[in-house]
């Protein structure tokens, strides 16, 4: 890695691999049989705050299923309604990997500096109470041909992730 790099700090935190796909149990199955993950924790009907669709208030749902591979995070994404940059990617590519998280601990810091170097954020919003887990998703496809998302964790978050990570759950 650069470490000279005055972004160096965002791929540090590089955590999850994201797939969106048509149906979340179908895809939980898929990486419970052929790759092994023994189980995916559910959110079902997922209602984020604060929540912003290409410069819009944003008004979509999501069921949303995490496990762990390794040290690697898997997100499955199924579109549930509302407009979001998970169902345009359905639309347009069908099911596939959407996008790469990047767990950083200044949230401001790492999207002004994507953003200052031409990297918009497309989608944004918060999970759970105040401060919650903050995330943006930055159009970064055309430069690595994946959306990027950086993700600032709250406590309770940062708890589950390491319960998910265990399979205490």
């Amino acid at each position: 890695m650069i470490t000279d790099s005055p972004t160096a700090y965002i791929a540090s935190g590089c955590s999850q691999i994201a797939f969106v796909v048509k149906d979340i149990k179908a895809g939980q199955k898929f990486f419970n049989e052929h790759l092994g993950v023994p189980r995916f924790y559910l959110f079902e009907d997922v209602q984020f705050e604060d929540l912003t669709y290409r410069g819009q208030q944003g008004n979509f749902r999501i069921h949303l299923a995490l496990a762990y591979a390794g040290e690697v995070q898997l997100e499955l994404i199924e579109h549930l309604r509302g407009e979001s940059i998970f169902k345009e990617f359905l639309q347009k590519k069908g099911e596939g990997m959407h996008h790469l998280g990047f767990i950083v601990d200044d949230y401001e810091k790492a999207v002004g500096d994507l953003t200052s170097h031409g990297y918009p954020i497309i989608q944004s919003g918060r999970a759970g109470s105040v401060p919650g887990t903050r995330f943006a998703l930055l159009d970064t496809e055309a430069a690595i041909g994946s959306i990027m998302e950086i993700l600032v964790l709250d406590e309770d978050m940062k708890n589950l992730f390491g319960r998910i990570k265990q399979g205490d759950f």
